[in-house]
């Protein structure tokens, strides 16, 4: 997976460097880690994670109760560095623990100290707020990992691990971003775009077909502005081809015929098949004068039938009777929704079944039918769609 963050600020002292080490301004030594500015310090969910910082650190009470800027989470009394937050937290840590968890700490802390430090811990400054530094070293000591229900939280600590270089911890956040797939998918297929992660922005784009603007969002993600126009470019296309192949799925009319049986002298039997096929007994379900064949598969024999409830080939050929009522709406809604739950969504179905009701024949079958059917078709829909890729301009012909 590729990194996201820009390293040129990666690592950036503020006191002066000299062969002899690092010359902070006074018996602690400072640093200053640069990198991207800490997600809960950015305009996307600011108010939601400030208001989480100021639950974890205003105020900040030690054990007589007095207020203190040390993190209680991460106070060691034989901490040998201490970590100093944006807003002016300190974390009191292990080098030991650090060095080990990060290659980037490892380095810095292969630095000698300034002689004049004497037994104080070293001190350094760096860009990541106090819920960052807890929820990214929680990670790193023995407790409990953090739970994320903001999907800004969780990017801010994995901004946090890969700057740090922390794979270990990486890899897990990674796999929680999938977590918030329902809620937000346009904001994570721009985020695994940047990152180049080709499944996530797979799963990205599925979710993004059951959303017709999804090009032109009310309140649009920040990250959006850092994807170029060829990454919305590649889901157009994506839906596109998806709406293609739901739509060949419903109209597959030669699929809907299997349920009506042919006997070996080639007469139709539908007492076995859906109601729409079989009705004729009101005026709500006469259909028109179109007919499809049906086929015995043992002998070949071939039998023409008149589909009353049903609808024929072409989307354009709606009669008013209650089968054509949903069919008419499914297909469509598949122009703007390529996905199978579309077949079975209520206000797909309600009015069908209220029509049918009309007729004492269907009547008693017309729910249960419809819901068969629909939930057939809803899978067969999901399953033509499943087989369309996204072209993703990272990723070679074969990794799609």
């Amino acid at each position: 997976m590729a990194g996201w963050l820009d390293w040129d600020t990666a690592v950036a002292p503020t006191s002066q460097t000299t062969a002899g080490g690092l010359i902070g301004d006074g018996p602690e030594s400072s640093f200053n880690f640069g990198g991207l500015v800490d997600r809960d310090q950015s305009s996307a969910g600011t108010s939601t994670d400030n208001d989480i910082d100021k639950e974890t650190v205003s105020p900040l009470l030690d054990r007589s109760g007095h207020e203190t800027g040390v993190s209680p989470l991460f106070d060691h009394d034989d901490a040998d560095v201490i970590f100093r937050s944006c807003d002016g937290v300190d974390f009191r840590l292990h080098k030991v623990i650090l060095r080990l968890t990060s290659p980037v700490l490892r380095d810095m802390f292969s630095l000698p100290d300034e002689p004049s430090q004497g037994d104080t811990p070293q001190t350094v400054e760096v860009s990541e707020s106090t819920t960052t530094l807890e929820n990214l070293l929680s990670f790193c000591y023995p407790m409990e990992h953090p739970e994320f229900m903001q999907l800004s939280r969780l990017l801010a600590v994995l901004e946090a691990a890969q700057k740090y270089d922390m794979s270990f911890v990486i890899k897990p956040l990674v796999a929680n971003l999938k977590r918030f797939l329902p809620s937000e998918p346009l904001r994570l297929y721009a985020i695994a775009y940047r990152m180049e992660d080709g499944d996530l922005a797979r799963a990205a784009a599925k979710r993004l077909l059951d959303i017709p603007s999804f090009y032109n969002p009310p309140d649009p993600p920040p990250e959006l502005n850092l994807i170029p126009a060829l990454a919305l470019c590649a889901v157009g296309a994506y839906r596109a081809k998806c709406v293609e192949a739901a739509r060949a799925a419903f109209l597959d009319y030669d699929w809907i015929g299997r349920r009506v049986h042919v006997s070996r002298k080639g007469n139709a039997e539908t007492s076995s098949a859906w109601v729409w096929l079989a009705c004729a007994s009101c005026a709500s379900c006469a259909g028109g004068d179109e007919t499809f064949e049906v086929a015995n598969g043992a002998t070949g024999h071939r039998c023409a039938i008149r589909p009353r409830a049903w609808w024929w080939k072409y989307v354009w050929w709606w009669k008013y009777a209650w089968w054509w009522k949903y069919a008419s709406a499914v297909a469509l809604e598949l122009l703007l929704r390529p996905v199978g739950c579309v077949a079975t969504r209520s206000h797909m179905t309600r009015p069908a079944i209220d029509e049918a009701l009309k007729c004492k024949t269907c009547a008693p079958k017309a729910a249960m039918d419809l819901m068969e059917y629909s939930e057939a078709m809803a899978k067969r829909i999901d399953e033509a769609t499943l087989k369309i890729k996204i072209e993703l301009p990272f990723q070679s012909p074969g990794d799609q």
